[in-house]
């Protein structure tokens, strides 16, 4: 069967090595960002941050680094303003994501050793989790990051 649609340089049938990698990176990229606001719509009524949530911004950061140096291979123009911003951005969900981890490691750690100390039946307060203002950051600056992606 032979026609314009089925040659090898017509475009919408065929991908080059570049664009499928894109388009893998992007997916990846996309992933990242909905483990992050998914991770912490799970644990929005005790909110902390997921292990989960710090890896997603690892992957984030890394297919978004990965995504601009095809960008610049590209023959396209690359707005810079927006992609340092994105940069800016995103390490900042890493680090918020990354100290909440820890602290919620460290949190984690020590609640089973207060748990047992034999305080009568009105010590039951409810403890704030550490890793909370770290979870509501790294959620709203992921989200930062969406809207910096569509409107700048």
């Amino acid at each position: 069967m032979e026609g314009p649609a089925l040659t090898r340089d017509h475009h919408a049938i065929t991908m080059n090595g570049m664009e499928i990698l894109r388009e893998i990176l992007l997916s990846l990229h996309l992933i990242g960002m909905a483990i992050i606001v998914g991770g912490y719509f799970t644990v929005i009524r005790s909110p902390r941050v997921l292990p989960g949530m710090l890896h997603a911004s690892y992957l984030q950061l890394v297919t978004g680094l990965l995504l601009v140096v095809i960008a610049e291979m590209g023959d396209d123009d690359v707005n810079h303003m927006k992609i340092g911003i994105k940069l800016v951005v995103a390490i900042l969900v890493t680090v918020f994501a990354f100290i909440g981890n820890r602290k919620q490691k460290a949190f984690a750690a020590e609640a089973p050793a207060g748990a047992g100390a034999g305080v009568g039946v009105g010590s039951a307060v409810a403890t704030k989790n550490p890793s909370a203002t770290m979870a509501h950051l790294t959620f709203a600056f992921a989200l930062i990051n969406v809207l910096v992606a569509v409107f700048v």
